[in-house]
């Protein structure tokens, strides 16, 4: 799995799904998400299910925190390490 094409998909499903009436607004991997109010519990749990449907990888509970939903650079990292984990 490429970090970089994960990164790249998770930022436009965030794009084309949360900031869809916000066109001028730019981000970035690295764009603090939670603090923005870009992401929030809601979009969360729809991000899990984006997760679950694009890589087939489930984000269990635990994994469900400020540090991993902090910006798109983070969500892949999460996704990656997850995705490895399975592998195993």
């Amino acid at each position: 799995m490429n970090i970089d094409a994960v990164t790249a998909r998770v930022l436009d499903f965030i794009r084309t799904e949360f900031l869809w009436s916000d066109e001028g607004r730019e981000i970035d991997a690295d764009t603090p998400l939670l603090e923005w109010g870009i992401v929030d519990s809601l979009r969360i749990a729809l991000l899990q299910a984006f997760i679950l449907n694009e890589w087939d990888v489930s984000v269990p509970a635990v994994r469900i925190d400020a540090k991993n939903f902090k910006n798109a650079a983070s969500i892949a990292t999460m996704i990656c390490e997850l995705e490895q984990e399975t592998v195993r």
